[in-house]
């Protein structure tokens, strides 16, 4: 059998992962051995194509546990790899961004009002349901709801509500964020969610929904916010590669 170039490689592998060939139920590829045992590359060659296929958003690398899979719906990467912000990425650290009104609940995994797009739960799984109503300069911000996995962050003071949630838990519980999946569109207001940014119902409103991830791959919650988008300020930052 002919030996597979890095971009080759990354090309069978893009066409077995867009088949769904390839990955468990999890997501998790094949180890670098048994790749290995398939394509008939060096192990450099190997470890090239699945940086190539990191970096281009199709799949992201645990150290010691391997590659897996980003499902996005079945929806090819937009770009590459960047980093994708708004106001409070930008002012974080300067006190600007208050919460006004919070509260939280346990709920069953069928009350949750919606899923993260990568992982599937238990029919008995609960999760801790946060949600804020947030301002920036005491002017109405953003709504924020956000599902927590009790499992690993534990219980969520009123305190932790305050403020920044992931700086909270970083500092309380040594649970660390080391990247987030963002998901960006528009719906309109509700009633409640317009009364808070003084707008009409049925206004749109900018929407970001994140899943957010520790180091070790493991899912800490997911999100969605709606933003004034009279305020909202959003900004990327993306690297390119040759």
């Amino acid at each position: 059998m002919t030996k597979l170039s890095i971009e080759d490689l990354a090309a069978e592998l893009i066409r077995k992962i867009e088949a769904g060939d390839i990955g468990n139920e999890q997501g998790k590829m094949p180890s670098e051995r048994e790749l290995l045992a398939i394509y008939p590359v060096s192990r450099y060659t190997l470890r090239q194509a699945l940086n190539k296929l990191s970096k281009m958003g199709w799949i992201y690398q645990m150290q010691g546990r391997g590659s897996y899979i980003r499902f996005q719906n079945n929806q090819k990467p937009a770009i590459e790899q960047g980093d994708l912000g708004f106001n409070e990425d930008l002012t974080r650290g300067e006190k600007n961004i208050r919460t006004v009104k919070a509260s939280k609940r346990l709920v069953k995994v069928s009350e949750a009002l919606f899923l993260p797009s990568q992982k599937q739960f238990a029919k008995d799984q609960h999760f801790i349901e946060v949600q804020r109503f947030r301002t920036l300069d005491d002017k109405p911000y953003l709504i924020e709801r956000s599902y927590y996995i009790p499992e690993i962050v534990g219980e969520i003071s009123e305190t932790m509500m305050e403020g920044s949630m992931f700086q909270a838990l970083a500092e309380e519980k040594q649970l660390t964020v080391a990247f987030i999946d963002k998901f960006i569109q528009s719906k309109p207001l509700s009633q409640e969610q317009a009364a808070f940014f003084h707008l009409e119902e049925g206004m749109p409103a900018l929407i970001v929904r994140d899943d957010s991830y520790l180091r070790n791959g493991e899912l800490l919650a997911f999100s969605m916010i709606h933003y004034d988008y009279r305020m909202a300020t959003l900004y990327m930052h993306k690297k390119l590669f040759v």
